[in-house]
């Protein structure tokens, strides 16, 4: 029997239905032994019913037109569906071949062939042939066939001399590398040649001899360091090589082999623990505080004989607390800036950094809503998450009854911390210890780039901060009020770009829980005033803090909407009763900060109703008071900030009267005589770290001098601009040490001033402003007023705002001002088109604030994947700014925030979050993140904090107990 019975040689076989009869009297039940074998062992089996098959077409046939085709398959199938069709044809004796085939057997034999596949134009697209049209029949024509024949030797040419010039320049290579070793043989001294000898070794590597390569380099820098210890280039040259070349484990033996002999190298020890934090494999909490513990130990111990090790282990406490805080152990930093402070102030005692009961009462109904809300888990999970981490940031107080269920997470002892901070050697770097503390609690300091310079490490290895709240800075140190405040774009953009990525505990008045936080960060500063209570400037310092402090609370509290007559009135009682003590009395700077809150409290706008007089009377009082003394700064700041306020009212001639008796071309020389020989006597000595926050004589003498040169020519900027180029050509801007801090923070203040005066009434052209902004930019990259002033330039292109915020290297501070400017763009776009609806309808409308969306979503997903190494395209810079950002949480969670939309690829997303918590798996902000984006990993990433011991408030299990009760 054949395997298919409907191919059996065309013989009929008997039906299986015994109905009917007559189709088997024409039919005989062919006499084949082995079906008759089969049908006795196997009762169940039964032949298919016979169907009746039209003979097969000829050659001929398939030339038909595709009509007749049509019409035949209608015939085929009217004779198919017939039922009396196949006994007709039987009993007819027609040439017809019949088929043992119908519905029941277990398969079809398809004969009716697709005429779908019979012509190019009906085939799908992925099966269609590619042909190459080469010839004239096929429509390419002699024309293609020439050209084409012209490119391919062009193109062999182009390699080959490719290939050429690679051969060439390799042999040069190679001689060149000869001619430096020998150099260097002879003179080992010159840092210059070692460093275009590392170069060129990277130069001439390739794939097969890239490990030979590497490791002669690293020799060679060996080699280099034994004679010029110490050089930072050279050592971050090591660090960058052997990174590239060997596994992480082997890296960290290598730098505790060049620690034995360089203990006080910071760039050393910094490579080293991110050998184990910026690993995913390696990173764990203990692990990592482990090493900070030994590399703290080892300094502490060899200092004695290094006048820097102080400063260093600043460098590493600031670094030690920075990682606490992105891992969520927010209990052990607080409990370690406690510490801290209390080895170097032992006579006080800092309650503010202890947890209370009473302030965490409103944490348990907080947790009930959430609980009842019938949220799925991962959202409960990581709302309760937030809630404990804003409320549950301090450690408890070290005494046996703390009247609060205690979580032995939060119970810190000194024995826990105390190998992470040693008391100071000297008391010069007190002042550093204070402000990196203050720092460290997310509160804005750093307006200016030397001022950033001064306090923050390198970005380039650690990271920079993960703090949101360091954009707000221009809202608590205001740099001029004669300009009206930042535009209403730029500051809603800010605002909603700090609401959407803050972690608690912070200050932000969308985060629940921040009045805990405010009262916190409050009583740190002025417990900070009382530990500098000997050095009267540094006291001045913490005052003019928490000063600050309130302008902020009430300007973020505006911005959202939330300003109270309460609030103001229980902020202004508090600075009275801070300067009716006896030590503030006398202070001018103090009312001036306190007029400046008035100012903004009340109305900044050109007011009838004289809404800003209450801090013109403070001003006046504290000028009429100033009389009595000679004029210094204090006097100078107050004069020029009350002038400044009465330009924005409009009142022109009564600031020029009160600005005339209080600054001149005299007192300005001899001021700047009087700076330039204090920094010729003195060029090693940094700027004290207070003078960067109190007023400076010879930059409030500029500023005076150039609006009274402005009012008096009836807005010209020509006199005030040519005083400021003259005053950088004086001699205390030559000298020698122009990279000193202190000639290096007049420059920055002069720069700024420069900006102002461009930006009065009467603007000039863009062309003048942009080479001042271009200079600056490059100078001091982390000045915020200057990357403020880049990202809102509205006449300007927006590839040529992308390129000088890139351009500018800094850091995270300008990936979020470019991110500023884009969104700032479409809200300005936005309102220009606020009547398309009324215009040209709803749909229209919509549609295009639809595209506008995808526009900004597009521009910044470009300017996210411009940096990773991905991007084939990718320049230099941009790799370099890449080394930079990679180890920021804030550009990876702005990237995966980014991505993620109504039509949102999870795997897309997914990757985002395994390359963002590959270079920085100890930021907990991630996780939450991705908890948030990537839903389908919950329990994943809940595995992988608790294998990396990063902090966790709660647990899914105690929540679902929780939530049944």
């Amino acid at each position: 029997m054949p395997l298919f019975p409907a191919y059996a040689n065309n013989e009929p076989n008997e039906p299986p239905n015994a109905s009917e009869a007559h189709r088997s009297q024409q039919l005989p039940v062919p006499t084949n032994a082995v079906t008759g074998e089969v049908l006795q062992n196997n009762r169940s089996f039964e032949l298919p019913a016979l169907v009746l098959v039209p003979p097969q077409p000829s050659d001929s046939d398939f030339t038909s037109s595709s009509e007749e085709s049509a019409d035949d398959d209608q015939d085929n199938l009217a004779d198919n569906q017939s039922s009396g069709a196949v006994g007709n044809a039987v009993a007819a004796g027609g040439e017809q071949r019949i088929l043992e085939f119908d519905k029941d057997t277990g398969f079809y034999v398809d004969k009716k062939p697709n005429n779908a596949y019979l012509r190019l134009p009906t085939l799908p697209r992925l099966s269609r042939p590619n042909y190459k049209r080469s010839k004239l029949r096929l429509g390419g024509g002699p024309r293609q066939t020439k050209q084409r024949a012209k490119q391919r030797p062009r193109l062999r040419l182009v390699e080959e001399a490719a290939i050429k010039t690679s051969e060439e320049q390799l042999t040069q290579l190679l001689e060149r590398i000869q001619e430096l070793k020998k150099l260097l043989a002879l003179e080992p001294q010159d840092e210059r040649n070692w460093l275009e000898l590392h170069q060129l070794l990277g130069d001439s590597a390739t794939k097969s001899n890239r490990l030979a390569v590497a490791e002669q380099q690293l020799h060679a820098l060996e080699t280099a360091m034994e004679q010029h210890p110490g050089n930072e280039k050279l050592l971050q040259c090591y660090v960058a090589t052997a990174s590239v070349t060997y596994p992480d484990s082997q890296v960290a033996s290598k730098l505790e082999e060049l620690l034995q002999r360089q203990p006080q190298e910071y760039t050393l020890w910094t490579a080293l623990i991110m050998t184990t934090q910026g690993t995913m494999a390696r990173c764990n909490v203990p692990d990592v505080l482990a090493i900070y513990s030994k590399c703290m130990e080892r300094l502490f111990r060899e200092r004695d004989h290094d006048e820097r090790a102080d400063e260093l282990m600043l460098k590493l406490f600031h670094n030690c607390v920075l990682f606490l805080r992105q891992s969520a152990n927010t209990p052990q930093m607080f409990a370690l800036l406690n510490l801290a402070l209390e080895l170097n102030a032992p006579h006080l005692q800092f309650d503010c950094l202890s947890a209370s009961a009473q302030d965490e009462r409103p944490l348990v109904d907080y947790e009930e809503l959430v609980l009842r809300s019938g949220m799925p888990m991962p959202e409960i999970w990581t709302r309760i998450e937030r809630l404990r981490q804003a409320y549950n940031f301090l450690p408890y107080p070290q005494q046996a009854n703390v009247g609060i269920a205690v979580d032995p997470r939060r119970c810190i002892y000194t024995e826990d911390v105390c190998p992470y901070i040693y008391p100071l050697k000297t008391q010069t770097y007190r002042m550093q210890l204070l402000l990196l503390v203050v720092q460290l609690t997310k509160l804005p300091l750093l307006r200016t780039h030397c001022l950033a310079e001064r306090l923050c490490t390198r970005i380039d290895q650690i990271g920079d901060s993960e703090a949101i709240e360091m954009l707000l800075a221009g809202l608590a140190d205001r740099w001029t009020y004669a300009l009206p405040p930042k535009s209403g774009d730029y500051m809603e953009t800010m605002m909603q770009l700090a609401r959407e990525l803050y972690v608690c505990p912070s200050f932000m008045p969308q985060a629940i829980g921040h009045e805990l936080y405010e009262r916190c960060i409050a009583k740190l500063l002025l417990q900070c005033s009382e530990v500098c209570a000997a050095n009267e400037a540094q006291r001045q310092v913490f005052i003019i803090l928490w000063l600050r402090l309130q302008r902020l609370r009430l300007q973020l509290r505006k911005l959202c909407g939330k300003l109270t007559p309460q609030f103001l009135k229980e902020t202004s009682d508090s600075q009275r009763s801070l300067l009716r003590q006896p030590a503030n009395r006398q202070v001018i700077c103090f009312y001036t900060q306190v007029a400046m809150f008035e100012y903004e409290a009340l109305g900044e706008d050109k007011a009838e109703d004289s809404r800003p007089s209450s801090a013109f009377r403070v001003l006046d009082q504290v000028l009429v008071m100033a009389k009595q003394t000679p004029l210094d700064a204090d006097q100078l700041q107050a004069a020029v900030v009350y002038a400044e306020m009465l330009m924005a009212n409009d009142s022109r001639d009564a600031a020029l009267k009160l600005l005339v008796p209080l600054a001149s071309r005299e007192l300005l020389d001899a001021e700047l005589e009087k700076v330039a020989e204090l920094a010729a006597k003195t060029p090693a000595d940094p700027l004290p770290l207070e003078q960067y926050f109190l007023p400076n004589m010879l930059t409030l003498l500029l500023r005076a001098l150039c609006l009274q040169l402005y009012l008096q020519h009836n807005s010209s900027k020509v006199e005030a601009l040519a005083l400021l180029e003259a005053t950088l050509q004086h001699r205390l801007f030559q000298l020698p040490q122009m990279e000193a801090t202190r000639v290096r923070f007049l420059r920055e203040q002069i720069c700024e001033l420069q900006l102002l005066m461009l930006q009065l009434p009467r603007r000039c052209a863009l062309s003048e402003l942009l080479p001042h902004l271009q200079h600056g930019l490059h100078e001091f990259p982390r000045n915020q007023t200057l990357l403020q002033l880049c990202s809102t330039l509205d006449t300007t292109q927006w590839i040529d705002v992308r390129s000088r915020l890139k351009q500018t290297k800094a850091g995270i501070l300008a990936l979020l001002h470019m991110i500023i400017a884009a969104r700032c763009r479409f809200l300005r776009h936005q309102k220009s088109h606020s009547d398309l609806a009324v215009t040209f309808g709803y749909q229209t409308a919509a549609l295009d604030a639809k595209l506008q969306e995808d526009y900004l979503r597009n521009r910044l997903l470009s300017i996210f994947e411009s940096f990773l190494p991905t991007n084939t395209r990718r320049t230099k810079l941009e790799a370099e700014q890449y080394a930079v950002l990679r180890r920021n949480s804030l550009y990876w969670r702005c990237y995966l925030r980014c991505l993620s939309n109504e039509r949102t690829s999870f795997e897309q997303s997914k990757t985002c979050l395994l390359m963002a918590l590959d270079e920085c798996p100890w930021d907990k902000a991630l996780y939450m993140d991705g908890v948030t984006y990537v839903p389908q990993e919950f329990s994943n990433l809940q595995d992988v904090m608790a294998e990396k011991q990063i902090c966790t408030f709660a647990i899914p299990e105690e929540l679902n107990v929780l939530r049944e009760a």
